[in-house]
């Protein structure tokens, strides 16, 4: 005797997989990064990649001997950047010039990756980049 139901049961199964992949590929900032070790960082903005789920910059900052590193810093997504007043062109505009990040490291040590929470161009305009999980916007998200 054969279930008329079981292809059915196993199309439900592929299906909720397929669904869990993506939800596997983003992590929230606890998971990531360490919000006891943030820091401000100062360097050359020197690109962009304002892509979704998160976009990133890359700030080259002098190393101990002299040379120059670059840092990576995720950031939130596009919409949430749009909604604080950031756009691509802002950051373009700024490129190649000194920038300070105030981020938080990668949990897992990886040297030079930080969660951005703000951006202070050279003019002085200060942008939101992520969550703001120090409390210093008087948010903590």
């Amino acid at each position: 005797m054969t279930c008329p139901h079981k292809p059915s049961w196993i199309l439900a199964v592929l299906c909720a997989f397929a669904a869990a992949v993506p939800a596997l590929a983003h992590h929230s900032f606890a998971a990531e990064f360490d919000a006891k070790k943030c820091s401000e960082i100062t360097g050359v903005l020197t690109s962009v990649d304002w892509q979704n789920p998160h976009a990133y910059i890359y700030v080259d900052v002098k190393s101990a001997a002299g040379a120059a590193e670059s840092v990576t810093f995720q950031l939130s997504s596009i919409s949430n950047l749009r909604r604080g007043g950031m756009e691509r062109k802002n950051m373009i505009d700024n490129f190649g010039k000194v920038v300070t990040v105030r981020g938080c490291a990668a949990k897992n040590g990886e040297k030079n990756r930080y969660a951005a929470s703000f951006i202070k161009f050279p003019d002085g305009k200060i942008y939101r980049l992520g969550q703001d999980v120090e409390g210093l916007f008087g948010t903590n998200n």
